[in-house]
């Protein structure tokens, strides 16, 4: 099949549309990140507010809460994925044609200076994640969803301090926490792995990786 070869014009304009096109993408993605946020902050409210508000409430209460926020941090962090992907392909153009555009008036035209355009093409054709899932996990709970653990734990806390009954010892602490025939320090030893794994997964989300480090300005 015969090609017919674009002049500068028609590149220029043909990779202006598509550079619209591939920033609305990613910024729907944005969108769905932020609504998945909005739902853990205030699905951790609804369980404070609903687990003191109703002092015969167990705290077992609260502990489905970390199970609903675990979840909610896994589809963020699929959401995160894509918009991690889609942003790539928004850095490389921004860093490969509109800074040249705005900084010599001008794109480069030697073949090193085009090795964007074959990465975005090959991503085209071969779209791929540009970090795993669990990086992902570890970014989106660093980023937000650590506090919220933590001001859930709290509020676990509280409510085995405060009901039914305040306590005065710690063995009362224990038998607050019991579930059923778990004894309470099989339900402490629980929380504080599930929290060692959190924080073990917000260490690793300090690590540079994903579409946002792998392309960067050149000087």
């Amino acid at each position: 099949m015969a090609e017919q070869r674009l002049s500068s014009t028609e590149l220029v304009t043909a990779l202006a549309h598509y550079y619209r096109a591939e920033v609305q993408r990613s910024l729907a993605w944005r969108d769905r990140l932020d609504r998945t946020t909005n739902w853990a902050v205030a699905g951790t409210a609804a369980f404070l507010g609903f687990g003191f508000s109703h002092p015969e409430i167990p705290h077992l209460f609260f502990l489905f809460g970390f199970s609903i926020l675990y979840l909610l941090l896994y589809v963020e962090a699929r959401r995160f994925r894509f918009y991690d992907a889609y942003e790539y392909r928004v850095r490389l153009m921004n860093q490969n044609m509109i800074y040249p555009i705005l900084s010599k008036g001008s794109l480069p035209v030697d073949q090193a200076g085009n090795f964007w355009r074959a990465e975005l093409a090959s991503d085209l054709l071969y779209p791929e994640y540009k970090m795993s899932l669990g990086e992902a996990l570890a970014k989106r709970l660093r980023t937000n969803y650590i506090y919220l653990f933590l001001v859930m734990t709290a509020g676990w806390t509280l409510k085995l301090v405060t009901h039914p009954v305040p306590i005065n010892s710690w063995q009362e602490f224990l038998s607050h926490a019991r579930i059923g025939p778990l004894p309470g320090q099989l339900t402490l030893l629980f929380l504080l792995a599930f929290l060692l794994h959190l924080f073990y997964l917000a260490r690793q989300g300090r690590r540079e990786s994903g579409g946002r480090e792998i392309i960067h300005p050149k000087a």
